[in-house]
């Protein structure tokens, strides 16, 4: 047994050995969390928790990951304590409206506990992997082949993913390459609708030409059945659940003439995620080294930011959204062998995906389904925390909505159908990994009971809270304040406090409908894809606006209602007063999500990236190259800064550029627009247009490289900033997105009354793409 091979088997089984101190320890935790102490005394211990937890988060450096754990179990600890006083101290009955708000208010608090202690044992020891090498001799190598299903995204966009798959360091005669396309199936291309079918015929000629001009493979079938995983499963000729709910062979259109792929291993790409060409590299050697090894995962790295992110402009100032999951919980699944398959960017061995039937069909979420099968088999996982793909994330809030609506459907499809506490074959830490992943998209339902709570009080007078101020301060507050630490302790370069709380309650109000329905029907979900490549030509709302709308006025409501109390109710004093801030917090989130959803425009169809690299430009009348350094780059320009004294004067360039693994390029570029400021030109260019050879080329350097997706993701992992700073920065951003709403509105308004007194004028009305 090889080196690695031994390294990872005992990884393994100090996962499992973990597991006697863990439950020990908990156990312990839970008992002692019983202890009654008066309130003075409990604010004595509950402060001297909170003073440990920041010392040992001083001395990080010092005590290595024995700190990491102290913290999780003294901030675990408060919580536990928390939850033990509201189960045991606040709960009485006082009125049956009261005691029905009293208990949902309870259970919304006891699921965000128990999420939130089982993400802590989740993430108790991430593990940080290297690649695993390749031997030298090329004939062991694993054979590879790479699956890009599609629907009906624009070819352009495909065509540039396949390009880059072509160009993957691996041996061409173990590499094939194929193109899944399931918008050009017999039922596509017969639809009774003529301007559908012969939309569907140009989109599948155009890909046809394009895979065959690549060197790669064209596929497609006879129906559309079970969407990506049915795709996936026709091309590797794995049954497939018919709508009679028996399994048939899959088949493809007649008379295509294409192999089914047959390669010892399937690396899956999203039709938007571009890889890398070192990608094969860095995760082929994993499956060598175990043969029960299924599934090796990557991050997806996304170049543009959600919706979230680009309405409120904090993609410079904070990390993405993703950055939580793939650089921070995936790698604590991959301690409990449960880190899973997330669709794409992903390498799986053939032989176990068939022995389990294919990827799953019975969950729109067919690859974390997928993964819950492989693991139930006793096979393995391993998660490679290394960006090597390039990937688009939803570019307007109608879309994130649509994504995170599928996914959330899609997890509890798993929760009801593959129940994981029940599925034969899991480790006791994989069940609780997969209950976590699932039972983390109930979130909508505590995150809108956590706004209405105080406004039953304020503005119907409901008791939801039976506490006083002191039990508040020597309770709750240091839960919280625990809670908000130890988050950003774990995930603070990750995710800045209370973005979570952002992000969740802005889809709340939508996904409450989509969970609701797959409870009502687990069978009912069917797959929606993400709209890609969207543009927007002004600043525009949303048309999911309108409920924010009423949370903020319910809000403001509060706070009239709470005045009253407050001259009205002086024995309540304590209650109104929490009730106030809690409705402020309430506010000031709702607000943010005012910001979101004022969609900002876009332009630029293809995004630029942040880099930083020495190049050299040489102009075309035969000047001296120039030194220049690149600073952002697309797959149609990119941005250069030159020493103002030596700016080249010609307008045709040639780029000189060395990547991080020496690969040396020669492109033509074409300056469109130069600015001097402070001994610096600023030089905008683009790409000269040229043959299939060239662009082939620029493909490669824009995107071959992942020692740039390296730089750029560690620009957007921005230190970790404390609890207070963050809260005042978010609210600043998010009143200044709420300002530019308010004024979008505005001029809507005035633009509509404008139109309304033209047509009662009888002139027609403004053509709305010149204003």
């Amino acid at each position: 047994m090889t080196a690695p091979a031994i390294a990872y088997k005992t990884n393994r089984i100090r996962s499992s050995l973990a597991l006697i101190p863990l439950a020990g320890l908990f156990l312990l935790l839970a008992w002692s969390a019983t202890f009654i102490l008066t309130d003075e005394n409990q604010m004595l211990f509950s402060a001297g928790i909170l003073a440990s937890v920041w010392l040992f988060s001083r001395s990080k450096r010092e005590t290595g990951d024995f700190n990491r754990v102290v913290i999780i179990v003294l901030g675990s600890y408060l919580s536990l304590r928390y939850w033990m006083f509201r189960t045991t101290a606040t709960l009485s009955y006082t009125g049956f409206w009261d005691f029905v708000f009293l208990m949902l208010l309870y259970l919304a608090e006891t699921y965000g506990i128990f999420t939130h202690l089982v993400g802590l044992f989740v993430n108790v020891a991430p593990i940080r992997r290297r690649r695993a090498p390749l031997p030298a001799d090329r004939s062991l190598w694993p054979s590879v082949d790479v699956l890009i299903p599609t629907y009906n995204e624009p070819v352009e966009l495909v065509t540039l993913t396949l390009t880059a798959c072509t160009q993957l360091d691996y041996p061409k005669d173990k590499l094939n390459v194929f193109v899944l396309d399931d918008g050009g199936t017999t039922q596509k291309l017969d639809d009774p609708d003529l301007v559908k079918a012969e939309a569907a015929r140009r989109r599948s000629s155009a890909l046809k030409a394009a895979a065959a001009s690549l060197g790669a493979h064209y596929l497609t079938r006879e129906r559309n059945i079970h969407a990506k995983a049915g795709n996936i499963n026709a091309a590797l000729g794995a049954a497939i659940r018919g709508c009679d709910d028996r399994r048939v062979a899959a088949c493809h259109n007649p008379g295509l003439g294409e192999p089914r792929p047959h390669g010892d291993l399937v690396l899956i790409f999203d039709c938007d995620h571009v890889p890398t060409r070192d990608f094969l590299m860095h995760t082929a050697g994993f499956f060598l080294e175990d043969e029960k090894l299924a599934c090796v995962q990557t991050p997806h790295f996304f170049i543009n930011p959600t919706p979230v992110e680009k309405n409120l402009g904090t993609a410079a100032i904070s990390p993405g959204e993703n950055e939580m999951f793939y650089g921070g919980i995936q790698l604590g699944l991959d301690f409990w062998n449960a880190s899973f398959f997330c669709g794409s960017a992903a390498l799986l061995r053939r032989r176990h995906l068939m022995d389990i039937g294919g990827l799953v069909e019975d969950t729109i979420t067919e690859d974390a389904g997928t993964a819950l099968r492989l693991h139930a088999r006793g096979l393995n996982s391993v998660y490679l925390n290394k960006a090597m793909v390039m990937g688009l994330s939803p570019e307007s809030f109608d879309s994130f909505i649509i994504q995170r609506s599928r996914w959330a459907k899609g997890m509890l499809q798993i929760l009801l159908l593959r129940n994981p506490l029940r599925e034969k074959g899991l480790a006791f830490p994989q069940r609780i990994c997969y209950l976590n992943a699932c039972l983390f998209w109930l979130f909508g339902f505590a995150r809108i009971i956590f706004f209405l709570a105080p406004l039953m009080f304020l503005i119907f007078g409901l008791r939801v809270y039976n506490a006083s101020l002191m039990q508040v301060l020597v309770y709750a507050v240091p839960h919280l304040l625990g809670s908000y630490f130890l988050s950003n302790f774990l995930y603070g370069r990750l995710r800045h406090p209370f973005f979570s709380e952002l992000f969740e309650i802005i889809q709340s109000i939508y996904l409450i409908p989509a969970v609701l329905s797959v409870f009502l029907n687990p069978w009912s979900p069917r797959f929606r894809v993400t709209p890609k490549t969207i543009s927007l030509e002004h600043d525009a709302r949303t048309h999911l606006a309108t409920p924010f709308y009423l949370m903020c006025l319910l809000n403001l409501l509060a706070f009239c209602a709470g005045a009253v109390l407050w001259m009205n109710q002086p024995a309540l004093l304590d209650t109104i007063a929490i009730c106030l801030c809690w409705n402020t917090f309430n506010l000031f989130l709702v607000v943010c999500c005012l910001g979101v959803v004022w969609e900002r425009r876009q332009l630029r169809r293809s995004h630029r990236y942040a880099t930083r690299e020495p190049v050299r430009l040489r102009p075309s009348d035969g000047g001296p190259p120039v030194a220049a350094t690149l600073r952002d780059l697309s797959i149609s320009g990119l941005g250069l800064s030159v020493d103002g004294r030596a700016a080249p004067r010609a307008q045709q360039l040639q780029l000189e550029a060395v990547d991080s693994t020496g690969r040396r390029y020669a492109l033509p570029v074409q300056v469109l627009r130069a600015r001097y400021e402070n001994g610096t030109t600023t030089l905008g260019c683009r790409f000269a247009a040229g043959d299939e050879s060239l662009r082939r080329q620029v493909i490669g350097f824009v995107y071959g490289d992942s020692g740039r997706w390296k730089y750029f993701s560690e620009t957007r992992r921005t230190k970790t900033i404390g609890t207070f700073r963050a809260f005042f920065r978010l609210m600043r951003i998010g009143l200044k997105g709420s300002v530019r709403h308010a004024a979008g509105l505005m001029r809507l308004t005035v633009e509509r009354i404008r139109t309304y007194t033209r047509m009662a004028q009888g002139a027609p009305p403004a053509d709305p793409t010149r204003q």
